[in-house]
């Protein structure tokens, strides 16, 4: 008997916005463009053969390299959790440079800038490499009048200044719904309190996964 299974969600939620682009390694200063919340998803369990429902957040960050060109990275997909062993909690950390405040709307960061660490990572199959965030921080005080600039193995370049056409090889970055521009001024990341909102640092899992 066949059974029409539930499929698995797994992958880059935003794959449609970064396309077959492969962001180069090295640090940059990066802008976060979106933040994009999956309820309900059906998973396999860490170190087990067990599956949950857990609800997912991604965020997408995006910056340009010495030469111009734009590039987005995408986070791994992270548990909506508040356990300070979470994933998502010690990304938010790092993000801020101090710990989350429960009931702050993460969502909040949108916009925001920070020093974004790109490495590239083997795929699992074998089958080649992608772009995955080895580390991040917050752009540091005195960065404030440079801001805009990225630093990579090839130089820096200016955010603000004119953008270099893609490579005809690269899908472009302007695949999919439009995303903000990137600022060009940092911006604070002070989380700021958001009533009723779906995407609240909660700290009533326990589970850190």
């Amino acid at each position: 008997m066949a059974v029409l299974q539930q499929p698995v969600v797994s992958g880059n939620v935003f794959a449609e916005l970064i396309g077959d682009d492969l962001a180069p390694a090295g640090t940059y200063v990066a802008t976060v463009i979106d933040v994009r919340d999956e309820f309900g998803v059906t998973r396999q369990k860490f170190q087990s053969q067990e599956m949950e429902t857990v609800d997912l957040t991604t965020f997408l960050f995006g910056f340009r390299d010495a030469q111009g060109y734009e590039h987005r990275v995408a986070s791994r997909r992270m548990k909506i959790s508040g356990n300070e062993k979470s994933t998502l909690f010690t990304f938010l950390k790092c993000l801020l440079g101090r710990a989350p405040q429960y009931g702050w709307d993460y969502m909040a960061v949108k916009g925001a800038q920070c020093l974004l660490t790109v490495e590239h990572v083997t795929k699992r199959d074998g089958t080649g490499v992608f772009a995955g965030i080895a580390a991040l921080s917050p752009v540091p005080a005195g960065f404030a009048g440079m801001v805009g600039q990225a630093s990579g193995a090839s130089g820096q370049a200016t955010i603000g200044a004119a953008v270099a056409p893609r490579p005809a090889a690269v899908a472009p970055v302007t695949a999919g719904p439009a995303a903000p521009p990137y600022p060009t001024t940092v911006r604070p990341m002070a989380p700021r309190p958001v009533v009723q909102s779906s995407t609240l640092l909660r700290v009533d899992d326990p589970i850190p996964f």
